[in-house]
């Protein structure tokens, strides 16, 4: 009887191709972990307003800007730490800097559950002290001119603003790492499937962070909220320690750094479309949960609702995002793979434009409108993250891959920085939908333009082999930035046919590099 080949199996995890030195164990608590960041993300906009309304005990006229500013301490520390931590990642591995990102997490939430204890305890209420608090926080929410009115509430608000930015420099700590774990967790052909998954775990633990929260909040009070989130920040640090893993890619020969992805942003379009894309819509979440709350707490004593109950409600139209963003991100993610980059990008900032505009002509947070704007948020959401994430990362050289999606990192708070900055002050002098607005007409702004560049961005990631290649050869190709990767290959296959090759070989690329290198020393 003729012996037939029996296929081999490959091992996966949710269609994820298993890589070597891996487990499922590894990917499932890769995720896990990713689930329980993807719920600090976003929990402070909910706990905020309720806590500066309740504990804090501030002025409801200055909530607009009390709120972005302390929204835009976390873009902050992101906006100083993100790239360097990022390339730093390169080098120490991944999995420690999720460790210490648990740890900060904890410290963080404590610190700012007892911002008005930790006032009283270093002095900031005695009548001096407390007057430079209150000059400080009015400057900071652009009304110098009314520091006394700040002055009741003021020394708690400043420690409130300092523990916002060590719990940001937490979140950058580990959740871009774990961005880029995807990339070093899958192969090209997956990375698509991976960035789905990723967002989706995010999505799922937004939906669940909004609902479960709400309630805890409305049933036993703000506070009960930080507490479950020091459980939480205990637990990450508990499975990280014992069940993730690094892969990292190989070290470059040569020292490499911050530096060197400024040559790539320079020269290539893909690159340029991946961070303009971060800037514009990786905020978009923030904006969303930062003034929808804060707009449902000022306009819920209308509707007979108190903080709580108010923050209640308006976060149900981000938990219908929620829901959408969990099923959105896996069927982007696979769209990605299958029908392009730029195509699933352009249609998802389309979505995310028209939902800010819709919100900015609801008449209140409660409206139907708002229901309808959240679905498409979802949507817009879901696939400008994983497609700049996944664009980016084709993009890379894979030993700079730290560095260049912490460089993606860094135009998230750009972006947000701007948009609750400027935000804040349209919400208080003008309306709150006209932060909202201002966000709509950003993105679609951005669609104009990636739809002008689309073709060169797609031939410049799209990796052409017309010869047969080695795995070994074809990996070291992908180690080429993205702008310039498809002229290596095309150079190398010509260099190869002139010399009678007919597989090229990890050897041979070695060879021409070393014959180039010579060439131009001399």
């Amino acid at each position: 009887m003729a012996e037939t080949d029996t296929p081999i199996k490959v091992p996966k995890f949710a269609g994820i191709t298993i890589l070597s030195g891996l487990s499922k164990t590894n990917y499932f608590f890769f995720f896990f972990n990713t689930f329980i960041l993807g719920i600090f993300l976003s929990v402070t906009a909910v706990l905020q307003p309720a806590f500066m309304k309740d504990i804090i005990q501030i002025d409801q006229k200055f909530a607009g800007t009390i709120i972005s500013f302390l929204q835009n301490m976390s873009q902050i520390a992101t906006l100083l730490f993100v790239a360097y931590l990022g390339a730093l990642s390169d080098k120490t591995g991944r999995k420690i800097m999720v460790l210490a990102s648990f740890i900060v997490l904890f410290i963080a939430f404590y610190l700012f559950k007892s911002s008005n204890e930790i006032a009283i305890w270093i002095g900031l209420t005695e009548d001096s002290a407390a007057t430079t608090c209150a000059n400080i926080c009015a400057w900071l929410s652009f009304a110098p001119d009314q520091a006394e009115a700040f002055k009741s509430f003021a020394p708690g608000l400043l420690v409130s603003y300092v523990a916002r930015f060590l719990l940001g420099i937490g979140l950058i700590l580990g959740y871009p790492q774990l961005i880029t774990m995807v990339g070093d967790y899958t192969s090209q052909n997956d990375r698509g499937k991976g960035m789905g998954l990723n967002g989706m775990t995010a999505g799922l633990a937004s939906l669940i962070m909004f609902g479960a929260f709400g309630y805890i909040m409305k049933k036993y009070g703000v506070l009960a909220g930080f507490d479950t989130c020091l459980i939480l920040a205990a637990v990450g640090a508990v499975l990280t320690t014992v069940f993730m893993k690094d892969r990292m890619p190989e070290k470059p020969t040569k020292k490499q750094g911050l530096k060197d992805i400024f040559p790539i942003l320079k020269e290539s379009k893909a690159m340029k479309a991946a961070y303009w894309t971060a800037l514009i819509t990786r905020g978009d979440i923030v904006v969303l949960a930062t003034y929808l709350i804060a707009w449902g707490v000022l306009v819920g004593p209308e509707h007979g609702y108190d903080s709580n109950k108010a923050t209640l409600m308006a976060t149900i139209p981000l938990m219908v995002m929620g829901v959408i963003t969990m099923v959105a991100f896996p069927v982007l993610g696979v769209m990605l793979d299958k029908k392009g980059r730029i195509p699933v990008i352009i249609f998802s900032v389309i979505c995310a434009g028209v939902s800010m505009l819709l919100i900015a002509v609801a008449p209140s947070p409660f409206h139907w409108l708002c229901f309808a704007a959240s679905i498409l948020a979802g949507i817009g959401m879901a696939g400008s993250i994983a497609g700049a994430n996944t664009l980016a990362m084709d993009a890379s050289p894979i030993t700079l891959l730290g560095a260049v999606m912490g460089g993606l990192g860094t135009m998230q708070p750009i972006g947000i920085l701007v948009f609750l900055g400027v935000g804040g002050v349209l919400f208080d002098s003008v309306a709150p939908g006209a932060a909202f607005a201002l966000k709509g007409i950003a993105s679609l702004l951005l669609v104009i333009w990636l739809f002008a560049i689309r073709k060169e961005v797609t031939l410049e990631i799209q990796a052409s082999f017309s010869m047969e290649w080695e795995t070994a050869a074809r990996a070291a190709m992908m180690k080429i930035p993205g702008g310039v990767r498809q002229g290596a290959i095309e150079g190398t296959e010509a260099y190869a046919q002139d010399q009678g090759v007919t597989v090229i070989t990890a050897e041979f690329c070695a060879e021409l590099r070393k014959m180039m290198a010579e060439a131009e020393e001399g």
